[in-house]
C-alpha cells in the first residue's frame, strides 16, 4: 500500500513536506534519479499498456518503489500525483503528443503528464518521459529556463502549448504539444478497449508490439537515454549519442540506469 514517508526515504527526500515550487523541484529531480523509465514489462502489450492506467498509487507504488522496478508515464504518473496530492499540491492530469523523428506530432493523448498550480504559475510535472526532457519542473511560460546547460520554454502554437527544448548553441526544437485540459484516465481506457477509431492508434500499437525497448534515468546533471541500442547523454548542453553494438556494452547500460548491480 502507497505510503508516502517510504517513497521519501526511496527517493532521499528530506525536505519540509510545504507546497512549494523549490520542494517540487527537488521531488521532481530525485524521483527522476532513483526510479527509472523502463518500458520492457510493457513493449509487448500494444495498446493494452493503457489496460492498468486507473489501477491506483498502491499498484504503482508496489511496482516502483517496492519492487524497485522502472516504469512507463502513466505509472510514473500516477505515483507521483499521489505524492503531491500528500503535500497538498494543486494537481492535474494533462496529455501531449510528442514530436517524432520526422517532425510532426502524435495523437493528444500519446502521453500523460501533471500540471500544477502554485500561487499564479503553472508549472508542468513529467517524470515518467523517457527524454531527453528536463529533470525539474518547468514553468508554463515563454521565459527560458535553464537546467543541465540545456533551455526550456513554452510557447503557443494555437490550439496547442508547445514545451520547446534548446541545446547549447543549437535550435529550438519541440518535445511535445499539450493543451491546458484536464483528463479523465477513462479516456485513456477507451483506447485499450479498441473504442478509439482513430488510425493513429492502429499504427502506434503495431509500433510499440514491435519491442523496441526504452530505458532511462536522470542523474545530479544529466539524463541518460536507451532506445533499442541507441544510447543518449544529455549533459552540459550537449546530447551524445552513439550505438552500443557490443552486448555486453549493451547489457551493462541496461544495468547502469536501472541502478543494477552487475
Amino acid at each position: 500500500m502507497f505510503d508516502i514517508d517510504t517513497y521519501l526515504k526511496h527517493i532521499g527526500y528530506t525536505g519540509t513536506r510545504e507546497p512549494t515550487a523549490e520542494n517540487l523541484r527537488e521531488l521532481h529531480k530525485k524521483h527522476m534519479m532513483t526510479v527509472p523509465f523502463d518500458n520492457s514489462r510493457n513493449a509487448p502489450k500494444g495498446l493494452a499498456i493503457w489496460d492498468d492506467v486507473d489501477a491506483g498509487a498502491d499498484v504503482f507504488y508496489e511496482a516502483l518503489v517496492v519492487e524497485r522496478r522502472g516504469g512507463i508515464c502513466h505509472e510514473h504518473c500516477g505515483l507521483f500525483r499521489a505524492v503531491l496530492t500528500e503535500f497538498g499540491y494543486d494537481v492535474d492530469i494533462i496529455s501531449s503528443g510528442v514530436r517524432g523523428a520526422n517532425g510532426e506530432f502524435g495523437h493528444d493523448l500519446e502521453h500523460m503528464l501533471s500540471v500544477v498550480r502554485i500561487g499564479d504559475e503553472l508549472w508542468l510535472a513529467d517524470v515518467g518521459f523517457a527524454g531527453p526532457s528536463f529533470i525539474e519542473p518547468v514553468r508554463v511560460s515563454q521565459d527560458v529556463q535553464s537546467q543541465c546547460g540545456f533551455d526550456y520554454r513554452v510557447v503557443e502554437n494555437a490550439p496547442y502549448l508547445v514545451l520547446e527544448r534548446r541545446t547549447r548553441g543549437g535550435e529550438w526544437l519541440a518535445v511535445y504539444r499539450f493543451m491546458l485540459q484536464e483528463r479523465e484516465l477513462t479516456e485513456w481506457k477507451a483506447i485499450a478497449a479498441g473504442e478509439n477509431d482513430d488510425p493513429f492508434w492502429h499504427w502506434a500499437g503495431e509500433m510499440i508490439a514491435a519491442g523496441t525497448l526504452i530505458y532511462g534515468r536522470a542523474y545530479e546533471n544529466g539524463q541518460l537515454l536507451l532506445v533499442g541500442r541507441r544510447h543518449l547523454k544529455a549533459e552540459d548542453g550537449r546530447d551524445e549519442t552513439r550505438v552500443l553494438a557490443k552486448t555486453d556494452e549493451y547489457q551493462a547500460a541496461i544495468r547502469h540506469i536501472l541502478l543494477q548491480k552487475a
